[in-house]
């Protein structure tokens, strides 16, 4: 058996547990906010609202607040996974419009969705991009209620408003060093953070995030010409480190700052 228990301080104190069991059994329990978990190996089973359920690698298990449920091994090498706890506030924060999600099956088959939730809750456990794990966990809220909630938002995100776009553009630009979150740009331009990531997205082909790394991407280039060092350039344009910049970079680019600052020279 091994675990893990920690908060995320990156997402609002997000409460994060990491574990592999063979025998354990789970007594009969609820939690005050929401479980979201994702099995990455193995088998497990759980009772949850009257009947059990299992749950393998693609499923994502979804138990609602106040929801009695357990758990154990459905199979002799038992299962690891992989669970994140957040609250109402949490969920609210993102929506922005009053309702509660109320997840109506206890486990839903989504590999996509289980993937990056199982690539964040590994990054929350490393010095990762703030500002971009807040997207991205943004992102799997709203996919949450989106695709499995039975009272989905009825937010309209194809609405676009090229005013406000424009103002979202201007204020990425301006925070693109320092970086802003989300909740600041959503109340800064009057919408909630579901309505902003799909109407930026809609409108531009990129996320508001990518939009704020590509910026600092291009200010890096430009102090790359004017003769700035490769870790000069990346700390001086919003980038952890240097390996953080020539991830994003080639990435970009599909070739390395090093190899750009060698064609100008």
């Amino acid at each position: 058996m091994s675990k893990k228990y920690w908060r995320a301080g990156q997402i609002s104190d997000l409460e994060l547990f990491a574990a592999h069991f063979k025998t354990h059994k789970y007594r009969r329990h609820i939690h005050e906010g929401y479980v979201i978990g994702v099995v990455t190996h193995g088998l497990e089973a759980f009772y949850c609202r009257g009947q059990v359920h299992t749950a393998g690698p693609g499923d994502v298990i979804l138990v609602n607040p106040q929801s009695q449920h357990d758990g154990e091994a459905a199979s002799d090498a038992g299962w690891s996974y992989r669970v994140m706890y957040p609250s109402e506030a949490h969920f609210l924060r993102v929506e922005n419009n009053g309702i509660r999600p109320y997840f109506a099956k206890s486990v839903v088959h989504d590999p996509n969705l289980a993937s990056r939730i199982a690539r964040l809750h590994k990054g929350l456990e490393s010095q990762c991009d703030t500002h971009e794990m807040r997207e991205i966990w943004a992102g799997i809220l709203l996919d949450l209620v989106e695709r499995h909630a039975e009272r989905p938002a009825t937010e309209d995100y194809t609405y676009r408003d090229p005013r406000r776009i424009a103002l979202i553009e201007q204020i990425l630009r301006a925070s693109c060093i320092d970086g802003i979150g989300l909740e600041e740009v959503a109340d800064e331009v009057g919408w909630s953070q579901w309505h902003l990531i799909r109407s930026f997205k809609a409108a531009k082909g990129i996320s508001p995030h990518d939009f704020l790394v590509d910026c600092r991407i291009r200010h890096a280039k430009g102090l790359i010409d004017d003769g700035e060092g490769l870790a000069a350039a990346a700390v001086a344009s919003g980038f952890v480190d240097q390996s953080h910049f020539t991830r994003h970079f080639t990435r970009a680019y599909g070739f390395t700052p090093g190899a750009y600052r060698r064609s100008r020279s």
